[in-house]
């Protein structure tokens, strides 16, 4: 790696020339590779001088490019000693040696099995101590080059060999994980900081209680206080890499989500988006959050922010924390892009289902929405203007039917909104009357009126530019209002109109309305299939609609009808009131061309809704619809057309997040390609997004009722006419009163659901206490048999070494008088030989032992820290304890400890009776140990 650029390098380039040159003039002829790197490495072992080491280092490094397996082969242990010895006080040493690790362990993408990158990084990983090297010289040198190279090297571990890097950090004594988090603190240096932000969602990957004791080490607090500095979403390709650490943080780890929640850093979300703080409900959002500049970098901060507020849902903190109020305002009256808008309308949708708060916030907001001003000769780049204050339910069903006013069509935006207005009615039957109430014609824009402008408003030619994703989405939104509630389809059949060119006294309901315009997009659809036969393919880009677009509305209308009539014998009653209505759904499951498919299977599963749910007295009765279903259609055919709309592929595209099309992962969001992007906030033409290849058919709501129903509609006509249940006129009566008592019950679940998963929540809390608190009391037992292990091994240890030094001892003095009798006796000069032969095999074998009673004390050493870290995270846990039971669970833990440290400290006084060392830091840890124990 060249950080530094050549001023950084050209200190060493002299030096690394004289190693070279050094050799060549050691041997009198260049050498080979081989031959070089074994006269480096021997350097590094022999030479007494840093400087020597240094510049032999410097030599592998620049050798390891070209033969990096060589260089592994031969150096790894002489690299792993400069590691140890010569980089924690020599700045240059350090550099050069983890800039070669680097070069040695790099792994490409895709790792052959036996790829020397991965086997090196094993050789460094094969103990922990070059590892908590890396952490110690991260903590402790003063350089800047040292401690970025270690967070580079330690990424490239973490990526290649994760669950052992992971161990490693969390058995590293302190400060270890501290010293990696402390290098977020905002007041250290921009580069280690940035470095540290790459470092730590490879750090966590993976490992769930990896992320639990991160997060409660306080990262979340440095991770927002680094957002806080940077400027928020402003903050560029920095706050990125925060937002992408939250995120791997958050991600699939339940136990950190309530964390962060508890933390209460939810309220500080809406400042990250540029949102102020403490704005009232009354109040006008201001100019400079709606209309913004919005560049590549911040639209992918954006979408990471809404990434996390979806994993954060907590619907009554994110209406109290103005969460709920900075989404609506970005996604229906900003000049946000419509990405970042579709991404919000998702956003809010589980903010908004079934939350009473978050609902009545919407429907008391007045939201100001931005209509973009054509550019003109006053003002060249055109630009934006606020309208006046309106309803905040009123811009979403706006911005569904027409299409958003600052962004155009976005379907993927429009779709969204349907989402989040399903979320919205539903447990709300307030806003349900409400909304129906106002499906009237009127001169002042509703929700109700704009639903119903774009249900009955065709163009009256098929040369008219229309757009058809009009009705389909008005015909969308009327289905959720009148789902599952037979007082919403009731309120709707009483709702009579005057059609479009009809008199006052003609006014028709508004279902035989609906039927009317399917009748109408039906002739539509085939005069369109008609003149593409006669005339060919139809010229791109000629004006007016084809018979797609056609067969959309058509499907519009029927998914509303089989919405409507379904579980409605008086709705069924007024629609099969027209005979003619009959024949616009026999017709197209008998028509075996130039219909599409959708329309055929639709039509069939509406009229098998008419023959299940027809129990009113009328003139087509089951009677009358059972031979056309058996004779006309076929039973066969019936089946065949339903089968083929559920395998038609865009019926099984539809997904629950079908419509989040822009991606739900958090540091992961699909932005979609934005154009001509305004150039500043003041003016500027918005960037259209193009919705490249998506359509529109069907919601999930639609398709999730259509599965559960496919099977009971298809049995249906089996059935014969007269067996039937519930039939007769109070049938629809009891079905209102039930509707409404359906409806209070499901106000009631909503409220008993969110006290169910609270209590939960709290169960499951207290349920990772407790294994917890099994898991590190078996943690303590097992390290304080290994305690004992090793203390009887030491003691072993330290009694043979007695043993050694008494018998060197005595040959030592054996020594003494053969060598006072060798002058006068020849004969003695072979024993004397012997004797130095013995002499030096004990010296030897005393060597051993102090090795071994060296490691012994090492291994030790090791086992308290890990009981005391372990002993430190049981008292963690007992602070943590919420409940009484905990708590004298806990108390039971503690005298478990305390017994343990009583045992350590007699093991202590046992290892310093045999002769062992005790440090006086150790004893008085262990006294403020026993302190902090007293006052627990």
């Amino acid at each position: 790696m060249n950080f530094g650029g050549n001023q950084y390098a050209s200190i060493f380039s002299t030096k690394l020339s004289s190693a070279y040159n050094q050799l060549r003039g050691d041997l009198g002829a260049p050498q080979t590779a081989g031959e070089t790197i074994g006269k480096l490495v021997e350097r590094i072992q022999t030479s007494p001088a840093v400087e020597d080491r240094r510049t032999a280092v410097l030599g592998l490094k620049g050798l390891s490019r070209d033969w990096k397996e060589d260089v592994g082969n031969a150096a790894m242990e002489s690299l792993l000693a400069v590691l140890q010895h010569d980089a924690p006080h020599d700045v240059d040493s350090a550099k050069a040696v983890l800039e070669t690790f680097m070069q040695l362990c790099e792994v490409p993408e895709k790792p052959a099995r036996d790829d020397p990158g991965l086997r090196f990084t094993d050789v460094f990983l094969s103990t922990a101590t070059p590892f908590h090297s890396l952490l110690n010289m991260l903590s402790t040198s003063p350089s800047f080059y040292p401690r970025f190279y270690t967070l580079q090297f330690l990424s490239q571990l973490l990526t290649s060999r994760p669950a052992l890097s992971q161990s490693y950090i969390m058995s590293a004594p302190p400060p270890g994980l501290e010293g990696i988090l402390s290098i977020l603190d905002t007041r250290a240096r921009e580069m280690l900081r940035n470095e540290a932000l790459l470092l730590l969602p490879v750090m966590v990957a993976g490992n769930a209680d990896f992320q639990k004791i991160v997060a409660f080490s306080g990262a979340f607090e440095k991770l927002f206080e680094i957002i806080d500095k940077e400027g928020g979403i402003d903050g560029g390709i920095v706050v990125q890499d925060t937002l992408t650490a939250v995120g791997s943080l958050l991600r699939f780890n339940v136990s950190n989500q309530n964390y962060f929640r508890e933390l209460s850093l939810i309220p500080s979300i809406p400042p990250i988006l540029g949102f102020p703080a403490g704005l009232t409900a009354d109040a006008q959002s201001p100019d400079d959050y709606c209309l913004q500049y919005w560049p590549e970098q911040k639209i992918h901060n954006t979408g990471l922010v809404l990434g996390l507020i979806r994993m954060l849902i907590l619907q009554s903190s994110m209406a109290s924390s103005n969460v709920t109020r900075a989404l609506v305002e970005l996604s229906l009256s900003s000049n946000a892009p419509n990405s970042i808008k579709s991404q919000s309308l998702n956003t809010l949708t589980p903010i908004l289902l079934s939350s009473t708060a978050n609902q009545n916030l919407l429907s008391s907001l007045q939201l100001s929405p931005l209509v973009p001003v054509p550019a003109d000769d006053a003002n060249p780049n055109g630009g934006f203007v606020r309208e006046g204050a309106r309803p905040g339910v009123v811009t979403l069903v706006d911005s569904v039917v027409e299409g958003d006013a600052a962004g155009g069509r976005s379907l993927r935006g429009r779709a969204a909104g349907v989402n989040m207005f399903e979320a919205y009615v539903t447990g709300n039957d307030d806003a349900r009357l409400d909304l129906l109430a106002s499906l009237t014609p009127s001169d002042s824009p509703s929700a109700g009126s704009t639903i119903l402008s774009g249900l009955l408003d065709l163009p009256s030619t098929s040369s008219t530019p229309f757009d058809p994703y009009r009705p389909l989405f008005a015909c969308l939104l009327l289905a959720h209002l009148l789902r599952s509630s037979e007082h919403a389809k009731k309120l709707a059949r009483e709702i009579t109109l005057t059609p479009p060119g009809g008199e006052e006294e003609d006014k028709a309901s508004l279902i035989q309305l609906v039927v009317g315009n399917l009748m109408m997009a039906s002739r539509e659809q085939a005069e369109a299939v008609n003149r593409t036969a006669k005339d060919g393919i139809r010229p791109e880009g000629s004006e007016g609609m084809d018979e797609e677009d056609w067969t959309r509305v058509m499907v519009g209308y029927l998914v509303l009808l089989c919405t409507w009539l379904w579980d409605s014998p008086r709705s069924v009653k007024e629609f099969l009131g027209e005979s003619a209505n009959l024949q616009i759904l026999i017709q197209p499951i008998t028509q075996t061309t130039g219909i599409d498919p959708l329309v055929q299977g639709l039509s069939a599963f509406l009229l098998g809704v008419c023959y299940e749910f027809n129990r009113e007295p009328g003139e087509i009765t089951r009677a009358t619809l059972h031979p056309i279903l058996h004779s006309r259609i076929g039973p066969d055919q019936f089946v065949s057309r339903m089968a083929r709309l559920r395998e038609d592929p865009r019926f099984r595209a539809v997904q629950p997040d079908a419509f989040d099309t822009d991606g739900g992962a958090a540091d992961h969001p699909v932005a979609v390609p934005v154009r001509d992007v305004q150039e500043g906030a003041e003016g500027g033409e918005m960037g259209v997004e193009e919705d490249e290849g998506l359509e529109l058919w069907f919601d999930w709501a639609f398709v999730d009722f259509w599965k559960n129903h496919y099977y009971t509609i298809q049995r249906s006509i089996a059935i014969e006419p007269d067996a039937v249940r519930g039939s007769g006129p109070s049938s629809s009566d009891e079905g209102e009163t039930a509707s409404i008592i359906m409806s209070l019950r499901q106000k009631l679940k909503a409220q008993t659901d969110e006290v169910m998963q609270l209590q939960s929540r709290l169960s499951k809390i207290n349920d990772e206490n407790r294994a917890e608190k099994e898991k590190l009391s078996k943690e303590v037992s097992s390290l304080t048999e290994q305690l004992s292990t090793l203390s009887t091994s030491l003691t072993t240890s330290e009694s043979a070494q007695k043993d050694q030094s008494a018998h060197l001892d005595s040959l030592t003095s054996q020594l003494e008088a053969e060598r006072a009798k060798s002058a006068s006796t020849s004969s003695l000069s072979s024993d004397l030989e012997r004797t130095q032969a013995d002499l030096k095999t004990t010296k030897e074998m005393l060597s051993a032992m102090e090795k071994r009673a060296e490691e012994s004390e090492a291994k030790l050493k090791e086992a308290e820290e890990r009981v005391e870290a372990a002993e430190k995270e049981a008292r963690e846990s007992f602070i943590r304890a919420q409940s009484a039971e905990n708590e004298k669970e806990h108390e039971d833990l503690l005298v478990l400890l305390e017994e343990m440290s009583e045992k350590r400290k007699k093991d202590r006084e046992r290892i310093k009776t045999l002769g062992g060392e005790v440090s006086e830091d150790e004893e008085e840890e262990e006294e403020e140990e026993g302190e902090g124990e007293d006052k627990a």
